[in-house]
């Protein structure tokens, strides 16, 4: 009895001891990772973070991995999209040296650069990637301020088994100069490709619309490129989840304008008035998963926007809210984590990572501040985000 007595208690002690060590052991495994681009002028590299269970990040041992190349510096730039997860590879650009970065993911969200990284872009200042399956395009803006090579375009590839890009023959789309890509983006299905140009410019603002070919190649869908009506400043889109949807930002007017899309031809057309969101510079977008919510970070008001999408693709304004920390205009790049619980939001010349949890009501709400801003510790005007 006495044995039976003195044992039992303390088993049952031991083994809760051994459920807390273990849940705190899963707490502490990475969920995600999370990465952007430091733009380094000299020596352009990819900062890299760990995405703790509390949506907070931890850099990765070896950050930043370099990219072998050139950030860019000396101008304004418009884009969305600089760097990709595709599978087991992370594709960044290297917009002061015109090429692009390739890597294979490692163990614990370590980069590896595959064999003969970095790749040319096929133009002049390449700020904007999309990838589906294995057909990659990029966007070269060819920025007027970073003397261009070459006049603006939008360039294929297919990326190969091993990582390596090859450029596929007779898919490259030119663009009026000045007005170049912001950015380009594949539909979900991979079927359709879009691009935003002509950046904050009232005249010059468009949308390109085009059908993927077998090859690879694109062909301009009917009526490309639109002219949005009420708007200007065309910089950020998402599609919506079956495709049939673009929701664009509107920079001058601050506001979003929803285009149908044509799934048969691709031709869009403008659904009604831009729909505001009370702030200052809507400029880049990002929709979740299940399609239901979209993100608007404002550049000059540095805050975020969410919007309602219904179910025929019409948005209702839910909310702004500000982000930590701001000074001057700031807030850029954001994506929402794979599981809809967290949102990341880029402050580019403060080189900072906002961190927002999403609440029941899909409104975000920033971490303490021991936990957001997260700030880059390398580089300058820091540029994209890719979450996982």
């Amino acid at each position: 009895m006495v044995r039976f007595t003195w044992f039992q208690p303390i088993s049952a002690a031991v083994f809760s001891v051994l459920g807390v060590l273990s849940a705190t052991a899963a707490d502490a495994s990475p969920r995600g990772f999370v990465y952007t681009i430091n733009n380094d002028v000299a020596n352009n590299g990819i900062a890299a973070y760990a995405r703790q269970a509390d949506g907070s990040l931890k850099e990765i041992a070896g950050s930043p991995f370099q990219a072998g190349g050139r950030g860019l510096s000396g101008g304004d730039i418009d884009e969305q999209g600089a760097i990709r997860i595709a599978g087991r590879f992370v594709l960044a650009v290297n917009p002061g040296s015109d090429s692009i970065a390739v890597f294979t993911k490692c163990n614990e969200g370590k980069l590896t650069p595959v064999a003969g990284s970095p790749f040319p872009a096929g133009g002049s200042t390449p700020l904007s990637l999309t990838v589906s399956g294995d057909l990659v395009y990029v966007a070269n803006q060819a920025a007027p301020f970073a003397n261009p090579k070459t006049d603006p375009n939008i360039t294929g590839f297919r990326l190969m088994a091993d990582g390596k890009l090859m450029p596929i023959p007779g898919s490259t789309v030119m663009f009026p100069q000045g007005r170049g890509p912001a950015q380009v983006e594949f539909c979900p299905t991979g079927d359709m490709l879009a691009v935003t140009s002509g950046f904050q410019t009232e005249d010059g603002s468009r949308l390109h619309v085009y059908k993927v070919l077998a090859g690879g190649k694109l062909q301009a869908a009917p009526g490309s490129p639109a002219t949005p009506m009420g708007a200007s400043g065309t910089v950020g889109f998402s599609w919506g989840m079956q495709g049939d949807k673009i929701y664009l930002s509107n920079f001058r007017g601050s506001a979003i304008v929803t285009f149908d899309v044509n799934r048969q031809t691709g031709m869009v057309r403008q659904m009604g008035e831009p729909l505001g969101d009370d702030q200052r510079a809507a400029c880049w977008t990002a929709i979740t998963r299940d399609g239901r919510t979209l993100y608007v970070a404002n550049y000059v008001s540095n805050s975020v926007s969410v919007y309602d999408v219904g179910d025929r693709g019409m948005l209702t304004l839910l909310g702004s809210v500000p982000r930590r920390d701001t000074n001057g205009m700031d807030t850029k790049d954001l994506e929402v984590s794979p599981d809809g619980k967290f949102l990341y939001v880029v402050g580019s010349g403060k080189r900072q990572i906002s961190v927002f949890k999403i609440g029941e009501n899909r409104l975000p709400s920033e971490l303490p501040e021991c936990c957001s801003p997260m700030v880059v510790r390398s580089g300058q005007n820091i540029t994209g985000l890719a979450v996982e």
